[in-house]
């Protein structure tokens, strides 16, 4: 039974390093996808780096204690990152740019930038504002805690980053790439092509034949994982402890919503005849859950409602205890519930895929 099981896992994992496709999607494509995640909203810790120009306009003389305030206010780097430059123009600047007009006698200092252009923009044009309102008030004698004043009601929570976000999102595609679509196909094609009655034939037990595809693309699972997270880590800079207790602690997480996605892949190719009618239903699963999922679109501002319906969804339970364990450092005993929900989906599906399963069409 075992030397089966060796065999046929064998035969899974040599294909699945044979075929180009399979390689692209399970580790080239998680990889682009998190690049154009990056470059549209923002490297890890802020909303991207905004150019901030300085312009002298009478040619004189530049106010240098509001410029120094300026760049402070960016020290930190969040929400935006800014580099500065000096210039002696005032002529329309780059959408990424913010131009800082220092205008002669007492004419108010000018900011100029698109006012409908990208979010890091205008963010960066709210920083300025701030910085300036202070350097003002300053000149005038005034302290700026007169003003207003910061109170950080910080809850402890680690900030939002966009970094970490769409790694652990991504993660979760992948995995539901190789568990629910490469695994739904690969198991129609076979049944379509009727190569599956020469393991009915063997005879080959039902589920020993389902439990050596969950282990070999268990092991792809990893290969794909453990490429994107080092990529993410050394490649992007993006704050994620690869060699803690956390990343340990998140292994069992990430194998057990691995092998949860795997038997949902597999009860959806139990029964059906063709592939074409299996790419229908892996479409009804995946697609939706790319959106609702909370993988690359935070539902944070989404209605009450909407959150407790998502909240039961598997997807999103995983995501969610893998973000907490990975990111938050959470123990694996306090998320003891959703864990065992996740157990308790796994053996559902996985016990109804062995029920329905069949070698033939019809």
């Amino acid at each position: 039974m075992f030397s089966i099981l060796a065999i046929l896992t064998r035969n899974e994992l040599l294909g699945f390093f044979r075929s180009k496709s399979a390689l692209f999607w399970a580790l080239a494509f998680p990889i682009l996808l998190l690049t154009v995640m990056l470059m549209a909203f923002g490297h890890p810790g802020s909303l991207g780096t905004v150019n901030v120009q300085f312009v002298d306009a009478d040619q004189a003389s530049s106010d240098t204690s509001c410029q120094l305030a300026i760049e402070q206010a960016f020290a930190g780097g969040d929400p935006v990152k800014a580099s500065f430059s000096t210039v002696s123009s005032t002529a329309a600047s780059a959408a990424d740019t913010v131009r800082i007009v220092f205008a002669a006698g007492a004419e108010p200092l000018q900011v100029h930038y698109d006012f409908k252009g990208q979010l890091a923009v205008r963010a960066a044009a709210r920083v300025i504002e701030i910085a300036a309102v202070r350097c003002s008030a300053a000149k005038r004698g005034i302290v700026s805690t007169d003003l207003v004043r910061f109170e950080d009601t910080a809850s402890g929570a680690k900030p939002f980053d966009y970094g970490q976000f769409f790694t652990t999102g991504i993660l979760v595609i992948c995995l539901m790439s190789l568990g629910i679509m490469s695994t739904a196909l690969s198991i129609a094609s076979l049944r379509e092509h009727n190569a599956l009655k020469i393991y009915a034939c063997f005879p080959v037990p039902k589920l020993v034949f389902l439990a050596s595809i969950l282990l070999s693309r268990v092991v792809m699972m990893l290969i794909s994982v453990g490429t994107l997270l080092l990529v993410a880590r050394y490649g992007y800079g993006i704050d994620i402890s690869l060699w803690s207790s956390q990343t340990l602690r998140a292994l069992p997480v990430i194998l057990l919503g691995g092998a949860m996605l795997l038997c949902l892949g597999t009860l959806l190719a139990s029964r059906t005849s063709s592939v074409k009618e299996t790419e229908l239903l892996c479409h009804l699963i995946h697609y939706p859950a790319l959106f609702f999922g909370n993988l690359t679109i935070p539902l944070n501002d989404a209605p009450a409602w909407i959150k407790n319906i998502l909240s039961v969804i598997p997807i999103n339970q995983f995501v969610s205890v893998l973000r907490q364990v990975m990111l938050e450092g959470a123990s694996l005993p306090s998320l003891w519930l959703p864990l065992l929900t996740m157990a308790g989906w796994t053996a559902l599906f996985l016990t109804a895929a062995t029920l329905m399963f069949r070698w033939h069409k019809s």
